[in-house]
This record gives structure tokens, C-alpha cells and sequence, in this order.
């Protein structure tokens, strides 16, 4: 991963006409390495901050929306929602991928190369807004392997609400399930293009979390869904191994996935409202 912790851009701050009795909106927009319009979403309470969560959705969810990022605010906590380049929120890819979201036949920087150095941007941000606050990330699926790359390369973050993280083991995860409907684009690639094969399994290589979980030192709350999670056990079960400081929640018993994630942002909720 070849990222830059404090890139230098410019970003817009604009506060939005919704009437909260105890909290008020705002917009950020700010310019991608490639050009893209990257917008965040950001809910501050009106008392003093305590800290700042910063939230990224999973693959083509869209953001939760402002009402229900102000609970947060109840407990003193700023809230920032990055809207994921080219996916199910509001912000621009400029960069086109041919196998999107993994690799392009002609791009070799990996898409999630961009979506990742966007997120160090929105920490950075984070960190102009509310100087020498405490930000937890929180995040499902490719929202947990992005909160993971915040906490690598900022001390500033110094705890995640994660579950059912992908991007971890992802050359094995693709090789033992090819026809999983998830890798159908790069699966067609590996079938058309025999002959670049080596530089599909480089890509998946050099955007695996795995990478860096081991050097993470950040408190990690992970929830280990047994609800059909879309990332199998074995790769999530690597990452809960790599971690240096980690406490896992099992949800088995639950009839859907969705209310396991409700539960789970009840059990973030519970944990801040106990400090």
C-alpha cells in the first residue's frame, strides 16, 4: 500500500439547514488524489465533543443518514460517515476499473488503493476539526479493512468497531471460492487474461490486511457474525489471530444479518455510554 499519511489538499465545509435540538450538520467535500469528489458527512453535537467516530459503510451500502448518525451525539461524540468513491453514496470515481473494485487491465494502482488514501485523508481532516480528540473508527465488511489501514498509520485513532472484514487472506479467499458471485468480475479476468494471472494475485497480495493487522496496537472490538457473513470464517479468523489487542462478540443466534448490525451498534452505544 503505497499511501500518504498528510497529503496536502484543500476541503469545503458547509452546514446544512436541518434543525436538530441537539446537534447540527455539515458537509465535507474534498479533492481525491485522481480528482474525485470525495463528500463525508459530519454530525457534531451541541455540547462539548468528547471524541469523533468515524464510520465507513460496507461494499455499495449506503450511508446511514443523519438521523441516525446523531444517537452518537447523545454520548458526546462527533460522527463522520465517508461516502465510499463510486459506490453507493455521493462521492465521484474518476478512475475507471475494468474489474472494478479489484484491478483495471491497464491501471496498476488498485482501486482500494484510492478508496484507502481517501480515508487517511477524511482521518486527517478528523484530526484539523477536533485536535487532539480520540477517533474510533467503526465498519462491516471493506468498512472494517479501511478502518484498520486508518489505525496503521494514525496513533490518533485509538480504537475500532469492526466485523465480517474482507480484504484479509483475499488471494486465498479468491483462489478456494473463484465462482463466488463476489469475484465473478475477477474471475473473467483470470479466464480471459490466463497470462496476467501472477499480476491478479500481486494485486490481491499488495491490498491485503493482513499486511498490517500485526503491527496494529489499537483496541479492536470484532463482531464474528455466524449469520452467512460474506467474508468466510478462516480469513476473519486469521485476522482475529493477528491482533494485538482484541475483544470478539459472537452473534450466532440471530434470524437476520441486519438486526445483528443493529445489535452491534447497540453494543457500541453501550460501551460509550459506560465510560
Amino acid at each position: 500500500m503505497k499511501l500518504e499519511k498528510y497529503r496536502k489538499f484543500d476541503f469545503v465545509e458547509s452546514t446544512l439547514n436541518t434543525p436538530h435540538p441537539f446537534a447540527k450538520y455539515k458537509k465535507i467535500t474534498f479533492l481525491g488524489t485522481d480528482n474525485s469528489k470525495i463528500e463525508l458527512d459530519l454530525v457534531i453535537p451541541n455540547s462539548m465533543v468528547k471524541g469523533v467516530i468515524v464510520d465507513f459503510p460496507e461494499f455499495k451500502v449506503k450511508n446511514k443518514d443523519y438521523l441516525s448518525l446523531s444517537k452518537y451525539c447523545m454520548l458526546d461524540y462527533a460522527l463522520i460517515s465517508m461516502h465510499i468513491r463510486g459506490q453507493a453514496g455521493n462521492s465521484e470515481n474518476n478512475t475507471p476499473y475494468s474489474h472494478f473494485p479489484f484491478l483495471d487491465c491497464n491501471n496498476e494502482i488498485p482501486y482500494y488503493n484510492l478508496v484507502f488514501q481517501d480515508a487517511l485523508d477524511t482521518i486527517h481532516i478528523t484530526e484539523m476539526m477536533f485536535p487532539n480528540k480520540d477517533i474510533i473508527t467503526t465498519g462491516l465488511g471493506q468498512g472494517a479493512a479501511i478502518s484498520l489501514v486508518c489505525a496503521n498509520y494514525f496513533d490518533s485513532v485509538t480504537e475500532l468497531f469492526i466485523s465480517d472484514c474482507s480484504l484479509c487472506d483475499i488471494k486465498n479467499t479468491y483462489i478456494q471460492n473463484k465462482k463466488n458471485p463476489m469475484f465473478k468480475k475477477i474471475y473473467n479476468f483470470e479466464i480471459d487474461l490466463p497470462e496476467k494471472t501472477d499480476y491478479l494475485y500481486s494485486i490481491l497480495d499488495s491490498i491485503d490486511i493482513l499486511n498490517i493487522s500485526s503491527s496494529i496496537s489499537q483496541k479492536v472490538h470484532y463482531a464474528l457474525s455466524y449469520l452467512s457473513p460474506k467474508t468466510p470464517h478462516s480469513p476473519q479468523l486469521k485476522l482475529i489471530d493477528s491482533l494485538n489487542d482484541i475483544e470478539v462478540q459472537h452473534y450466532k443466534f440471530l434470524d437476520y444479518k441486519k438486526i445483528f448490525q443493529h445489535q452491534f451498534d447497540d453494543y457500541i452505544l453501550e460501551t460509550l455510554s459506560n465510560r
